[in-house]
């Protein structure tokens, strides 16, 4: 790993000396000389911003060297180049013209680019919220005893509407009632809370709590005071939803129970009197 490059490194030769120390004064030597190839700065990197569950292309632009190379190799790697992160990795002999592809991530990436022509760009399927990263382009080209080594970096963010994943009571016998309205969105969504009575509820009344690696919004209402139909309202700039839950809807079991109770209550005194007649005409027979 080079860090801090320059455009002083551009064109530096590389060989790889290894020590053998289980063999007195032997040394292993790398094949091929790599030669660096450090591009001019850009003033921005590339961006591409892509819904969630649409296809993308990840761009990748390099200079190939002028005489004809033997074979090119496009790496792809997310988040950090030194982490070893690779997603995608296919090799193209232009002797025979074949393609081999080594690591294929999900079997979501395809190379599009004609690395001939200097372009390395994939197409990436299927996105999610997860994908949003920087990813680096590795380029190494094989020509003769030479591998010219170029890299390109962009960076890639996945949006999503704001969508209410779920919205529940929940009782707790210490702290009381609550509901929860969980959000999922890119950039995290904002939650307010309409009351029964159609108005909106204060914020020291509410919470709200980011789970950012899950692009995941949480409001909650503790311990509501009115009962009825409370709307969970979570907006940001790609999309709204609305979802509405009654409270208590806990109660409303027990409340249905009282009146399946006082129905039988009836039909318990029927039984009793209708017995107590049998009783009364067995012993009036006998």
């Amino acid at each position: 790993m080079i860090q801090h490059l320059t455009l002083r490194d551009n064109e530096r030769q590389f060989i790889c000396l290894v020590d053998l120390q289980d063999y007195t004064n032997e040394t292993s030597q790398s094949l091929f000389q790599t030669i660096l190839v450090v591009a001019a700065d850009r003033n921005n990197i590339w961006r591409v911003t892509v819904n969630k569950g649409d296809s993308a292309t990840l761009p990748c632009t390099f200079s190939p060297p002028d005489q004809y190379p033997s074979n090119i190799t496009v790496l792809w790697m997310k988040e950090n180049p030194w982490k070893e992160s690779v997603v995608f990795n296919q090799t193209r002999s232009l002797r025979d013209g074949s393609d081999s592809v080594t690591v294929n991530k999900g079997d979501r990436y395809q190379l599009i680019g004609d690395p001939t022509q200097g372009d390395a760009s994939i197409r990436m399927r299927d996105l999610g919220l997860n994908d949003t990263s920087k990813y680096f382009c590795h380029v190494h080209v094989k020509n003769g005893g030479r591998e010219y080594v170029t890299q390109d970096e962009m960076r890639l963010q996945v949006v999503a509407p704001a969508t209410i994943l779920e919205l529940s009571v929940v009782t707790d016998n210490i702290i009381g009632d609550s509901i929860v309205c969980k959000v999922e969105g890119e950039p995290p969504a904002n939650i307010t809370w309409i009351d029964p009575e159609n108005s909106a509820l204060p914020g020291n009344s509410t919470t709200v709590t980011q789970l950012l690696e899950k692009h995941q919004t949480v409001g909650e209402i503790l311990n509501p005071t009115l009962r009825g139909n409370y709307s969970c309202v979570a907006v940001n700039e790609h999309g709204r939803d609305v979802r509405q839950i009654h409270f208590p809807a806990a109660d409303n079991d027990y409340s249905n129970f009282i009146i399946a109770m006082l129905c039988l209550i009836p039909l318990a005194k029927f039984l009793l009197l209708l017995i107590t007649g049998i009783i009364l005409f067995i012993k009036i027979k006998d």
